[in-house]
């Protein structure tokens, strides 16, 4: 069995998912500079490190102990260049080690986008959330044959035809509350289309956040309190799945991030502005198909949020090609096939034919 070390800044619960599916092909150690994350249920391994911040950059400690010994046959490191040690890395891992970069994506910023191309094509492979991203890389000159693609996705549990279940009674919001989310245009927008969308159908957010007084402040100004109801966070997926079987249709306005992943998995279509704020997550939307673009204006918001009230079952049929559509190319086992892939340099992820070059 192949030993695999991911670097990584920490372990955020959803990866866990990641590091399980991997750990059932692979020996799997993560390192990371978070809280310990391993439980008795766990297969993979973790190295907990300090780090320390230096103006814009961070060094990690053990970095260089580790790849520079014989434990490992592959390096996998998140593609972050303030995290300098894994730059160095790069350079000064074991001979025999074939180093991946795992995440890059072009900013706004000239000379850090060189600076990923030159590193991109210097190693083994380099693994993208999408395929999209993978082919602005291609574009810029970086060959094809060293890029993989591991869609991002939220491991979606106990996994429900939502579409089918009888009663749909809300536009849902699931995530936490902030600024970014705008959800503050959500409930004008739900405040202007209430009584032309059916009496029952009301607005229903769950999460937590710096932004929940303003909201809630807001709500009793527009004398919403009858229509819109506040759930708080909720973690649990059994609780939080009954949230989803009654949803017409998943809402995030302003960032469409993992909780899209998780609406098409349990079946439900998700609605965002198509200029939203996204690490490409939102590229799974295929609008009129699994999903609604709206345009960066809350008129347009309006007109979609009744577009699907009006008609459940149209919304129905997008909740079934949302479930289909996870069901093929945004299973867990689907993301670990990507970085086998890389590993293995072979091509059996599935990604959406739509999306290859």
């Amino acid at each position: 069995m192949k030993r695999v070390l991911i670097l990584q800044n920490k372990i955020l619960h959803y990866r866990k998912s990641l590091y399980n599916e991997l750990s059932k092909y692979y020996d799997i150690t993560v390192l990371h500079s978070g809280s310990v994350s391993v439980s008795n249920d766990d297969l993979y391994h973790e190295i907990v490190t300090k780090s320390k911040k230096i103006g814009p950059f961070i060094l990690q400690s053990n970095v260089l102990k580790e790849v520079k010994s014989d434990k490992y046959d592959i390096v996998i490191s998140m593609f972050d260049l303030r995290w300098i040690n894994n730059i160095l890395a790069m350079y000064m891992h074991n001979k025999n080690i074939k180093f991946i970069w795992w995440g890059a994506w072009f900013t706004n910023n000239f000379i850090a986008n060189k600076i990923r191309l030159y590193l991109a094509s210097k190693k083994y492979a380099c693994i993208f959330y999408t395929a999209d991203t993978r082919d602005s890389f291609i574009k810029k000159g970086i060959s094809k044959h060293q890029l993989f693609v591991a869609n991002n996705t939220f491991n979606v549990d106990s996994r429900v035809k939502s579409y089918k279940n009888e009663i749909k009674t809300s536009i849902l919001f699931v995530g936490s509350l902030d600024k970014r989310k705008q959800n503050d245009i959500l409930i004008n927008a739900f405040a202007n289309i209430k009584d032309t969308i059916p009496n029952e159908v009301n607005l229903v957010i769950v999460g937590d956040g710096i932004e929940k007084n303003n909201l809630y402040d807001l709500v009793k100004k527009l004398q919403l309190e009858d229509r819109v109801f506040f759930e708080g966070k909720i973690t649990d997926t059994n609780i939080l799945v009954n949230y989803y079987k009654e949803a017409v249709v998943s809402v995030s306005f302003g960032q469409a991030g993992l909780s899209v992943l998780q609406s098409l998995g349990y079946g439900v279509p998700f609605l965002t502005k198509s200029n939203a704020i996204s690490g490409g997550e939102k590229t799974n939307i295929k609008h009129g198909i699994n999903g609604l673009f709206c345009d960066d204006d809350v008129k347009s918001l309006e007109k979609h949020l009744v577009e699907v009230c009006a008609n459940i079952e149209y919304a129905r049929k997008l909740g079934k090609n949302a479930y289909d559509y996870y069901s093929e190319f945004c299973t867990i086992e689907n993301m670990a096939q990507g970085f086998r892939d890389a590993i293995e340099n072979t091509r059996l992820a599935k990604l959406d034919s739509k999306d290859l070059i």
